[in-house]
């Protein structure tokens, strides 16, 4: 009988645990599930339509944490912050870098400008990267990439699954790529400047050929100044919309669309659906450029 038993248990397949990772933010997430597929539980510490500016970890997402084997951080500032609070709680978590070989740019590095037309000085506060690499099909071509190598490495046994399905990922991030170059080429020039509440989108910009300005100073609600200088910028852009997310305030941004006459409409880059996001900040940019 005992070895009728011993036999009858080594027929049985033996099937891992899936490998759990926490990422910070819901794109990440996103991401992270799509190259994982069912080898991959995915923590996302920051929930949906929570500002990570001001975000403070629940006992529960700390003890989500716990059970982690692997942090993907994107090595921000911002996630700096957080990591040691993280690493209390879990202190065999793996670090893995998601930004190795991203090409950084200086946090709020497209904002709107005074009347004379210069940039406001920068101080030290602005030296900080800017985190929203994720708003850039460019840049997540390179952290897919990154998470893929990662999984190989952390989980050998699975690397043909997380190859095929990064070529898939790949593949449409670089439609995702060419249409939004083919779209943009189409635009007038003075229909490539947008504004935002929040700089979410440099890397977009900055990718793709755009102009984001921005409603938030450094960090802040703006003055009357600033409102009045980014009323002055906007109207010699022929800028028609300013967008809006729901982690901040739409006051400072209500009052700059009056001025424009232009339309307030949503957009959140803290989206899980990344690229559904990009697509849509983009129509409404297209659709509005003929105004």
């Amino acid at each position: 009988m005992r070895l009728f038993l011993l036999a009858l248990c080594l027929a049985i397949p033996v099937f891992a645990a899936p490998l759990t990772v926490a990422v910070s933010l819901q794109p990440y997430g996103h991401l992270v599930s799509e190259i994982g597929g069912d080898q991959v539980q995915v923590v996302t510490l920051l929930p949906p339509g929570a500002d990570p500016h001001t975000f403070e970890p629940k006992p529960q997402t700390l003890k989500e944490f716990t059970k982690a084997s692997v942090y993907f951080s994107d090595g921000s500032g911002m996630d700096a912050a957080w990591l040691p609070r993280f690493k209390g709680v879990n202190k065999n978590v793996q670090i893995v870098s998601l930004s190795k070989d991203i090409q950084w740019m200086e946090e709020d590095e497209h904002h709107h400008h005074d009347e004379h037309g210069e940039d406001h000085e920068e101080d030290e506060d602005h030296e900080e990267l800017d985190p929203h690499l994720w708003t850039s099909p460019l840049q997540m071509m390179q952290i897919a990439k990154n998470v893929c190598d990662a999984l190989i490495e952390l989980d050998s046994s699975n690397a043909v699954t997380y190859i095929e399905r990064t070529v898939n990922l790949m593949e449409r991030l670089k439609k995702l790529d060419v249409d939004l170059r083919t779209s943009i080429e189409k635009l007038p020039k003075q229909a490539r400047t947008f504004i935002v509440f929040h700089p979410s989108y440099g890397y977009f910009a900055r990718d793709y050929g755009m102009t984001q300005l921005t409603v938030e100073v450094d960090g802040k609600e703006p003055k009357p100044r600033d409102l009045f200088n980014l009323a002055k910028t906007g109207k010699a852009n022929n800028v028609h919309i300013v967008f809006v997310q729901p982690q901040f305030s739409k006051r400072a941004a209500a009052t700059i669309a009056k001025e424009l006459n232009a339309i307030i409409l949503d957009t959140d880059p803290l989206s899980y659906d990344y690229e559904k996001n990009i697509r849509a900040l983009l129509s409404a940019i297209d659709r509005n450029s003929k105004n």
